[in-house]
């Protein structure tokens, strides 16, 4: 199920591709800033941002046409262009060989680089969940979807809310870190604690492996997080802000629960 979120020159424009769109949109810009900051170069990550994009909707596009058509898509390659539909599985696994790639290739100093994304990456996460119709189990919450028939777990704000705080918090450290690739690492963590809970609402047939997977994954990222942590100390070179002042937690804390409130009646108002 695909909300449609308006109509555009007589054309569907779905809730998804909306706020993905968005995402990358904003994504895009505070990366750009982190990049610029860090002197990195907005350029050069704006460059990045669009081949990464490039490569994952060519490469999920033509995925898809080919499961439907096989080998006459070379055939009819106009078929390519007969609609939007991508595989994103396929086309995220050739945007991260592509950004090994550019990593080792391109990159000086690729822990920095990727501090420089991770935030952006857990907000276009945020707002593509927020988008999307994919919604959980049943369930007799009251905060569930009802569709007649079924009460589902709304697993798509469960999901957005939680990146969004993985979001918030990244955005909070990155001028206090300790080390590169701390920011990474701590993404890393906290998404594999965040998919970890969330497979308990996700409507899963049969048995997985998946949850031990993530434990292990948080297990291990949080524990390189915490070693990397101790071990590094502060340095005159990086900009540090006061943490333990509660009044910055509270503003923090407050900003939160301000956008999270508005998710929540953004999505509920998606299946009114």
């Amino acid at each position: 199920m695909e909300n449609v979120f308006f109509f555009f020159a007589n054309l569907p424009v779905y809730s998804y591709g909306f706020m993905l769109g968005m995402g990358l949109l904003i994504g895009s810009a505070l990366a750009q800033r982190e990049g610029k900051r860090k002197g990195i170069g907005s350029d050069f990550v704006f460059h990045f941002i669009v081949r990464t994009v490039l490569v994952f909707v060519v490469i999920g596009r033509i995925s898809h046409v080919y499961t439907l058509y096989g080998l006459r898509t070379f055939i009819y390659p106009w078929t390519l262009f007969s609609g939007m539909q991508l595989d994103e599985y396929r086309g995220l696994m050739a945007a991260s060989v592509f950004v090994v790639y550019f990593l080792i290739r391109h990159v000086e100093n690729p822990a920095c680089f990727l501090d420089a994304l991770v935030p952006s990456i857990a907000l276009i996460q945020s707002l593509g969940y927020l988008g999307s119709s994919i919604l959980g189990r049943e369930t007799l919450s009251p905060w569930g979807v009802d569709l007649g028939e079924f009460v589902l777990h709304p697993l798509p704000l469960y999901s957005a809310l939680a990146y969004y705080v993985i979001f918030s918090f990244l955005w909070m450290m990155r001028r206090n870190l300790r080390y590169d690739g701390q920011l990474f690492l701590g993404y890393l963590s906290l998404s594999a604690l965040a998919q970890r809970i969330l497979m308990s609402y996700r409507e899963v047939f049969g048995e997985s492996t998946n949850p031990w997977l993530y434990t292990i994954a948080f297990l291990i990222f949080g524990s390189a997080w915490m070693y990397f942590h101790l071990r590094t100390p502060f340095t005159d070179s990086r900009r540090r802000r006061d943490l333990t002042d509660w009044r910055s937690w509270l503003v923090y804390l407050a900003s939160v629960l301000g956008v999270g409130l508005i998710m929540v009646r953004f999505f509920y108002w998606r299946f009114s």
